[in-house]
Protein backbone atom coordinates (compact mmCIF):
# COMPACT_ATOMS: atom_id res chain seq x y z
CA UNK A 1 0.00 0.00 0.00
CA UNK A 2 2.77 2.23 0.48
CA UNK A 3 4.31 1.82 -2.83
CA UNK A 4 0.78 2.84 -4.37
CA UNK A 5 0.48 5.84 -2.30
CA UNK A 6 3.92 7.05 -1.85
CA UNK A 7 5.09 6.02 -5.44
CA UNK A 8 1.66 5.87 -7.84
CA UNK A 9 3.19 6.54 -11.13
CA UNK A 10 5.15 3.34 -10.66
CA UNK A 11 2.64 0.98 -10.75
CA UNK A 12 0.24 -0.39 -13.21
CA UNK A 13 -1.94 -2.37 -10.41
CA UNK A 14 -1.40 -3.60 -7.11
CA UNK A 15 -2.02 -6.31 -4.88
CA UNK A 16 -1.46 -6.11 -1.75
CA UNK A 17 -1.92 -9.02 0.59
CA UNK A 18 -3.50 -8.57 4.20
CA UNK A 19 -2.65 -4.82 3.79
CA UNK A 20 -1.73 -2.33 6.90
CA UNK A 21 -3.70 0.44 5.68
CA UNK A 22 -4.41 2.90 8.90
CA UNK A 23 -1.75 2.57 12.11
CA UNK A 24 -4.46 4.21 13.93
CA UNK A 25 -7.05 1.76 13.43
CA UNK A 26 -4.24 -0.99 13.57
CA UNK A 27 -3.69 -0.87 17.02
CA UNK A 28 -7.79 -0.11 17.55
CA UNK A 29 -8.46 -3.29 16.44
CA UNK A 30 -5.61 -5.92 16.45
CA UNK A 31 -4.79 -8.51 18.82
CA UNK A 32 -4.22 -7.04 22.42
CA UNK A 33 -0.30 -8.46 22.18
CA UNK A 34 0.52 -7.06 18.97
CA UNK A 35 -0.65 -3.98 19.77
CA UNK A 36 1.50 -3.91 22.97
CA UNK A 37 4.79 -4.59 20.56
CA UNK A 38 3.21 -2.12 18.01
CA UNK A 39 3.06 0.52 20.17
CA UNK A 40 6.66 -0.20 22.31
CA UNK A 41 7.68 0.25 18.26
CA UNK A 42 6.11 3.33 17.15
CA UNK A 43 4.79 4.96 20.21
CA UNK A 44 1.55 6.15 21.40
CA UNK A 45 -0.46 7.48 18.36
CA UNK A 46 -1.94 10.00 20.27
CA UNK A 47 1.43 11.48 20.94
CA UNK A 48 3.01 10.17 17.70
CA UNK A 49 -0.05 11.52 15.75
CA UNK A 50 2.56 12.86 12.81
CA UNK A 51 4.56 9.83 12.31
CA UNK A 52 0.82 7.53 12.64
CA UNK A 53 -0.18 9.74 9.82
CA UNK A 54 2.75 9.60 7.41
CA UNK A 55 2.55 5.61 7.76
CA UNK A 56 -1.04 5.35 7.39
CA UNK A 57 -1.39 4.56 3.56
CA UNK A 58 -4.87 5.52 4.15
CA UNK A 59 -4.22 9.05 4.29
CA UNK A 60 -3.00 8.99 1.15
CA UNK A 61 -5.38 7.22 -1.03
CA UNK A 62 -6.23 10.22 -3.38
CA UNK A 63 -2.83 9.61 -4.74
CA UNK A 64 -3.78 5.85 -6.23
CA UNK A 65 -3.48 5.72 -9.87
CA UNK A 66 -3.75 1.85 -10.53
CA UNK A 67 -6.58 -1.16 -9.82
CA UNK A 68 -6.25 -3.08 -6.93
CA UNK A 69 -7.09 -6.31 -5.78
CA UNK A 70 -6.79 -6.73 -1.62
CA UNK A 71 -6.56 -9.89 -0.24
CA UNK A 72 -7.27 -10.19 3.40
CA UNK A 73 -7.76 -13.05 5.89
CA UNK A 74 -11.16 -12.80 8.24
CA UNK A 75 -9.51 -14.03 11.23
CA UNK A 76 -6.08 -11.87 10.77
CA UNK A 77 -4.94 -10.83 14.45
CA UNK A 78 -2.27 -8.07 12.82
CA UNK A 79 -4.81 -6.75 9.83
CA UNK A 80 -8.06 -7.19 10.79
CA UNK A 81 -10.83 -7.28 7.12
CA UNK A 82 -11.85 -3.69 8.33
CA UNK A 83 -8.62 -2.62 7.12
CA UNK A 84 -9.05 -3.83 3.75
CA UNK A 85 -12.05 -2.56 3.70
CA UNK A 86 -11.45 0.95 4.75
CA UNK A 87 -9.45 1.25 1.35
CA UNK A 88 -11.96 -0.35 -0.70
CA UNK A 89 -14.38 2.38 0.77
CA UNK A 90 -12.24 5.19 -0.04
CA UNK A 91 -10.89 4.12 -3.40
CA UNK A 92 -14.15 3.87 -4.86
CA UNK A 93 -15.52 6.65 -3.33
CA UNK A 94 -12.89 8.78 -5.61
CA UNK A 95 -13.99 6.56 -8.59
CA UNK A 96 -11.04 4.11 -8.79
CA UNK A 97 -10.98 0.68 -8.76
CA UNK A 98 -10.74 -1.56 -6.11
CA UNK A 99 -11.82 -5.21 -5.64
CA UNK A 100 -11.24 -7.37 -2.70
CA UNK A 101 -11.50 -11.02 -1.65
CA UNK A 102 -11.90 -11.95 1.97
CA UNK A 103 -10.78 -15.37 2.83
CA UNK A 104 -13.11 -15.82 6.03
CA UNK A 105 -11.25 -19.04 7.91
CA UNK A 106 -7.96 -17.56 6.87
CA UNK A 107 -5.44 -15.22 9.35
CA UNK A 108 -2.49 -13.25 8.14
CA UNK A 109 -1.50 -15.04 5.21
CA UNK A 110 -2.82 -17.43 4.02
CA UNK A 111 -2.10 -21.20 4.62
CA UNK A 112 -4.52 -23.35 2.57
CA UNK A 113 -3.30 -24.68 -0.99
CA UNK A 114 -6.02 -24.07 -2.87
CA UNK A 115 -6.42 -20.45 -1.72
CA UNK A 116 -2.53 -20.18 -2.50
CA UNK A 117 -3.63 -21.38 -5.80
CA UNK A 118 -6.70 -19.24 -6.19
CA UNK A 119 -4.91 -16.29 -5.19
CA UNK A 120 -2.21 -17.09 -7.70
CA UNK A 121 -4.66 -17.40 -10.88
CA UNK A 122 -6.40 -14.28 -9.74
CA UNK A 123 -3.69 -12.15 -10.24
CA UNK A 124 -3.12 -13.35 -13.08
CA UNK A 125 -6.57 -12.54 -14.68
CA UNK A 126 -6.70 -9.17 -12.29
Amino acid sequence: MMGVTKAPEVWAAGVPIVPFVNWFTEIENEDPVLQQSDMATMGDPKKNKALFEDRSPIFFVDKIKAPLLLLAGGHDPRCPKEETLQVVDAVKKRGGVAEYKIYENEGHGFAKVEIRSTRIRGWRIF
